[in-house]
């Protein structure tokens, strides 16, 4: 009788366990996210109005995550007195909760990377590099959030496509060792054992994130950055959903995961277009106090109608051939960071917002086969300006022959004359030097001055400009 009487109690308590699993009210929780932001703080506001009413309605089931390249793009962040302090201290104010490294966040160098995030509130986190010889405390490979009782495991991973470190000068990221993003995401897939959703917030790019996907589909959710991708809903790649926001905080990602206990039921992931969100007064008060800098907003010189993206590639390019004194100047497309112009007056801050980077020419003497070469090798990488027109010429113009798969086959060049035998006094930054796969890579010569200097002497000295926007490159 008393074994039968706990066997009755057994079954009534696996009836009562089924009972309460079958009733388990569904819990949802925001995740909302940015990526590439470049310090683009004239639409930080409008995000905050957008946290505070998400918070508003659920402040303990929203997150605030950032996917890398805070800054380099605006001269009232990389220019403050304290580079890259303003949007730090924006998103120290919004309470960001999590973050990521893109390659953008080394432009300044170690010592200003230190500063800055040590100066951050929020949690750093990346797996495939090792800062443990570096003067930045408590960057962690994973991290991990409990909210009522669900815990998210977070990775973080940032790009290694150029000779295995981020895109960048190598220089600027003294003491960190970097390893291949899909091997350390490899090697950390036994967290899904220890949580009940999984994330990677990621700057490799949005096509590697789907190659990520494919790897590990023990992630339940990418949040990705570093190819400007716009990717308007989130897409499934096998269980995985993949998104991206695009770049400069034009959109803000809004990803709503519904469990029913600790199972990951539905992962729904949409983007706000930020200029349709009412501005916090309390931040546009911060960032209009960022843009009242007085040496930023002087005005050094005016163009007489306004650019276009092509007429500023053709100023830049020309500026770089010019101020150098060579034959030939390249300039590529990635470097150049506004779309446009209006004609008028052109100030201190329009010209380092357009060139970000502090980037200097250096002089390389080239043969028309090692320019051939440069054009031909850059079209056919693969990357984010894979396949499209990013070297830019001053001084000459050329044609790309492509096969049936849209592969360039042949670069034919229009040159002027030789200026000694064979070869061409060529100008170039020193990123391209670096960074571009070329037969005299690594070889250039420092002219000592900034793109930005050689565009300020110039336009104080022959404002007002008159731009051409003539194409000077062309697919066949």
């Amino acid at each position: 009788m008393k074994r039968g009487k706990t066997g009755l109690q057994n079954v009534l308590l696996a009836i009562l366990m089924l009972t309460a699993i079958g009733c388990q009210s569904e819990k949802r929780i925001v995740i909302i996210s940015t990526n590439d932001m470049h310090a683009a703080i004239e639409r930080f506001p409008n995000l905050a109005g957008l946290v505070e009413t998400y918070r508003a309605t659920d402040s303990a089931r929203v997150l605030l995550v950032d996917a890398g390249d805070r800054w380099t793009g605006n001269p009232y962040v990389d220019l403050a007195a304290r580079q890259g302090a303003p949007i730090i201290e924006l998103a120290n104010a919004l309470h960001y909760d999590i973050a990521t490294f893109g390659n953008h966040e080394f432009d300044r160098g170690m010592d200003t990377l230190a500063a800055r995030m040590n100066e951050a509130t929020f949690e750093k986190i990346l797996t495939n590099a090792d800062m443990s010889h570096t003067n930045i405390r408590s960057v962690k490979p994973y991290t991990f959030r409990d909210i009522e009782g669900i815990r998210i495991g977070f990775l973080g991973l940032v790009t290694t496509a150029v000779d295995g470190h981020p895109d960048g000068k190598i220089e600027n990221m003294e003491g960190v060792l970097f390893t291949d993003p899909y091997e350390a995401a490899e090697h950390h897939k036994g967290l899904r054992d220890s949580c009940d959703l999984f994330v990677a917030i990621t700057h490799i790019g949005n096509q590697e994130d789907s190659l990520l996907a494919v790897q590990m589909p023990e992630l339940d959710l990418i949040i990705g950055g570093h190819s400007h991708t716009v990717v308007p809903v989130g897409r499934k790649v096998n269980r995985t959903v993949v998104t991206q926001t695009g770049k400069s905080l034009r959109y803000a990602g809004i990803t709503t995961i519904t469990l029913k206990g600790h199972q990951v039921k539905n992962i729904d992931n949409r983007l706000v277009q930020l200029d349709t969100i009412a501005p916090s007064p309390r931040f546009q008060t911060m960032v209009d106090r960022y843009r009242e800098e007085p040496s930023l907003n002087r005005a050094i010189g005016s163009t007489t109608k306004a650019m276009n993206r092509t007429a500023l590639l053709n100023f830049f390019s020309d500026i770089m051939r010019e101020g150098t004194g060579a034959d030939i100047a390249f300039y590529n497309l990635g470097s150049l960071r506004i779309e446009s112009l209006p004609a008028g007056d052109i100030t201190v801050a329009d010209v380092f917002a357009a060139e970000p980077f502090s980037n200097s020419p250096v002089m390389i003497e080239m043969t028309p086969e090692e320019i051939q070469e440069l054009i031909l090798r850059k079209f056919n990488s693969t990357g984010k300006e894979s396949h499209t027109l990013d070297i830019y010429p001053s001084g000459m113009s050329y044609t790309i022959l492509t096969d049936d798969m849209g592969n360039g086959t042949e670069v034919i060049l229009d040159l002027p004359a030789p200026h000694s035998g064979n070869l061409y006094k060529v100008a170039m930054s020193d990123y391209m030097d670096s960074a571009y796969d070329f037969p005299k890579r690594g070889t250039g010569v420092s002219t000592g001055k900034l793109i930005t200097t050689l565009v300020t002497e110039h336009l104080d000295q022959h404002s007002p400009i008159h731009s051409s926007d003539e194409m000077r490159v062309k697919i066949d």
